[in-house]
């Protein structure tokens, strides 16, 4: 990997570490609400849709190297 793509996939780590963090606090607070199953569901949605947007982001950057 070049270091622009090392810095691209390390910076998207970063940011989804900071979310998946912010998130636990917000689903903290709705458990009272909510019941775990429910929230562990909503939990896998959001990481099902990083790991789309990695994979895109990482496509996109092979596209690009091409041209």
């Amino acid at each position: 990997m070049r270091p622009e793509e090392i810095n691209a996939v390390s910076t998207a780590v970063i940011a989804f570490a900071t979310l998946i963090g912010l998130m636990v606090g917000f689903y903290y607070n709705l458990k009272s609400d909510l019941d775990l199953m429910n929230i562990f569901i909503l939990e896998l949605v959001f990481v099902i849709a990083i790991l789309l947007f990695v994979s895109w982001t990482l496509e996109k950057m092979k596209n690009d190297k091409r041209d």
